[in-house]
Order: C-alpha cells, then structure tokens, then sequence
C-alpha cells in the first residue's frame, strides 16, 4: 500500500488516485506529469519520484500549506 494511500486512509483531509498517464494523459499535461509516480498536491505539483517517507510527508504538508 502507498504512503499516499495510507495518508488517505488516516485523514478525512486527504484523498489519492493512482492516474495511469497513458490512459489519461491530459491529466499526465494538466499536471506536468512526466516521470512516475508525480504527486500533486490541490493541484500542484509536489514532488516527483520515489521519496523517503518523512520527505516525502514533509514535501505533501509544504504543499498544502501553500495553497
């Protein structure tokens, strides 16, 4: 299960999809998506790659904040 996904499962706050960007790629645009997994945050994009769990939690809350 994906830190994302657990994060969704904890929170009333959050939610995740997994988008497959060849199904969906005006999503994959939307969001500048170019590599996988891409994260977006209400929106924006939040980070790119594979994280260590607490960059990664610390990348997701920076991005809520600032919108």
């Amino acid at each position: 299960m994906s830190l994302s996904t657990r994060m969704a499962i904890e929170s009333p706050h959050v939610t995740t999809a997994v988008i497959n960007m060849a199904v969906l790629p005006y999503l994959a645009v939307r969001h500048a998506a170019d590599d996988t997994p891409t994260t977006v945050v209400n929106g924006r994009k939040a980070c790119v790659g594979v994280l260590p769990e607490e960059e990664f939690v610390g990348r997701v809350l920076a991005a809520a904040v600032a919108t």
